[in-house]
């Protein structure tokens, strides 16, 4: 298994997925990590062939730029990057698109859709039929009620209660989520 990054994120993904072998790139760390191997860099990354699954330990609080550009590059470089599921509720119906990140102990009910490069913080709610345009983050503890949709590039604040339709390209906090600012 190959996880790139060294941090908290990448603490969770080594709880949860079984492994035996574990190696680390990371672009501001060597040596080791939690006792495994740093093999190198994002770039030494790229350039080696592999047919292990790629694991994006980066959690990115709030955008997800860092997040984006990294999956873009391995990607680039022909590496198959897994979405993060940890242990969660999803229901029937569901749609994810990819380099999707759903933290512990999430609830989405039936025909949610997720767009991609999207962040569910631990234990975010999406009632039914919820729908998450590209490059959403959710703090945690944020509940989103049925057929809301939120729009691409949006951040809804951690125990945020969201009630309305969420505007592109904005910040929403508070119970009931109100609009913060332009992002």
């Amino acid at each position: 298994m190959i996880i790139v990054a060294c941090g908290g994120m990448s603490k969770d993904i080594l709880s949860f997925i079984p492994h035996e072998e574990v190696f680390f790139y990371d672009d501001n760390k060597t040596g080791y990590f939690e006792n495994y191997t740093i093999l190198g860099t994002i770039d030494d990354l790229c350039r080696t062939r592999t047919d292990d699954t790629v694991y994006l330990g980066i959690g990115s609080v709030g955008q997800n730029d860092t997040r984006n550009r990294i999956y873009n590059k391995l990607t680039k470089a022909g590496h198959r990057v897994s979405p993060l599921i940890f242990p969660s509720k999803i229901c029937y119906g569901v749609k994810m698109g990819n380099n999707v990140v759903i933290n512990l102990n999430c609830e989405i009910h039936h025909d949610c859709i997720i767009g991609n490069n999207c962040v569910l913080s631990p234990r975010v709610t999406l009632c039914g039929a919820v729908e998450l345009s590209d490059n959403v983050f959710i703090g945690a503890g944020a509940i989103i009620i049925q057929n809301v949709k939120v729009g691409q590039n949006s951040i809804i604040g951690a125990g945020s209660v969201v009630l309305k339709n969420i505007e592109p390209d904005s910040l929403y906090y508070g119970n009931p989520a109100r609009f913060i600012r332009n992002i």
